[in-house]
């Protein structure tokens, strides 16, 4: 019996619906209804009362449920025990919020090549808050993410880097300097509801901008700069990703001192890569 299958029942009785647990193990509903009738031919019995939407456990099954329980807790102790605590060895799911994954993924997976040839990573980009999330439920083993509300209390985290914020724009628009951007242009803006988007607004409220003043809300870096590279309007954006798409023709300006993104690693604190965060930090440099 694999206990792959067993994994899926005890996530399946946790979660209470077939169509969740699908979609936090990252496999398709069909294929875990194929695994669990598969699970009940080979135990010969039935662990699920099909007549109900959701199919519900029979007592059986969660018999054979609270049984597992214990079962993989070993196995997951063998594991740990076999497992270097200095080194990468097996396959993990990693998270790149989408901003960052451009810069940090490609020297990310190099290093991994080097420094850790006996792990395989599977690499999914997506916003931090959702990231985040897919952490805590197991869905994913770590994510580099914005912090701009802080992490759920089950991650640990590690910062990775301290990236400070430039406003920019067309040199053709900086006649009066700061104050005349912030009266008169159209200001391109990250969506709020990222984790750079969060910075973004909370730092915009305390400027002395117009409420009149036209606002465009893009989610897409690249469009943003160039729209402020066209002479639209301007931005404020961490300086990693300005540089990216700066020209001789975008300046930038200093934003207000402190205002930065971190970019944090988090891990599941009781999770399998929680005893091997050094190893795996080390993969993102020191740059």
């Amino acid at each position: 019996m694999q206990t792959r299958a067993l994994r899926t029942l005890v996530k399946i009785a946790k979660v209470g619906s077939f169509a969740q647990s699908a979609e936090q193990l990252g496999i398709t509903l069909s294929a875990l209804s194929m695994q669990m009738k598969a699970l009940e031919a080979e135990l010969g019995v039935t662990l699920f009362d099909r007549a109900h939407r959701p199919p519900r456990l029979t007592p059986l099954g969660a018999s054979v449920v609270a049984e597992a329980g214990p079962l993989l807790a070993r196995e997951d102790r063998l594991l740990e025990l076999c497992r270097p605590s200095d080194r990468l060895v097996g396959h993990f799911k990693l998270g790149f919020v989408t901003t960052a994954a451009v810069r940090l993924l490609p020297a990310f997976l190099k290093e991994a090549r080097r420094l850790a040839p006996q792990a395989r990573f599977e690499v999914e980009t997506g916003l931090s808050a959702v990231l985040q999330e897919k952490v805590v439920n197991g869905q994913i083993d770590a994510a580099v993410v914005t912090d701009a509300d802080g992490l759920p209390a089950q991650l640990a985290s590690w910062t990775l880097r301290r990236e400070p914020f430039v406003f920019a724009a067309h040199q053709s628009l900086l006649s009066d300097g700061l104050a005349g951007l912030m009266a008169a242009q159209t200001f391109f803006h990250f969506m709020p509801g990222t984790g750079i988007g969060k910075l973004i607004a909370r730092a915009m409220q305390d400027q002395a901008r117009p409420s009149a003043a036209r606002t465009v809300v893009l989610d897409d870096l690249e469009a943003i700069m160039e729209c402020v590279g066209a002479g639209l309007g301007f931005t404020l954006l961490p300086v990693p990703d300005v540089a990216r798409y700066l020209t001789p023709e975008i300046e930038t300006i200093s934003a207000p001192a402190g205002l930065e993104r971190n970019l944090v690693l988090a891990i599941l604190r009781d999770g399998t890569l929680a005893p091997r965060e050094a190893a795996l930090r080390a993969l993102f440099g020191n740059d």
